[in-house]
């Protein structure tokens, strides 16, 4: 991913945080963005794939591997 398309999600991202309250609920095989990515150099897209007893959700995210987080560290878009 180039530094401009960086920016540009990273921009986004800025915006999906406004309108938080407006994210779907999240389903496995699903993929969502990501609200605070573990380090600035990984996407900051993931997909779901389960979601752990306690509430948190395995994710993979690409060049990163798998991670767990909480339904309010990433949101689901349409």
């Amino acid at each position: 991913m180039n530094t401009t398309t960086r920016q540009h999600l990273s921009k986004t991202t800025s915006n999906i945080r406004q309108n938080a309250p407006q994210c779907l609920t999240p389903l496995p095989s699903t993929w969502v963005t990501l609200l605070e990515p573990p380090n600035s150099s990984c996407y900051d897209e993931a997909l779901l794939m389960c979601q752990y007893s306690d509430g948190r959700w395995a994710v993979w995210i690409p060049d990163f591997g798998e991670i767990g987080l909480h339904s309010g560290q990433f949101c689901r878009l349409s």
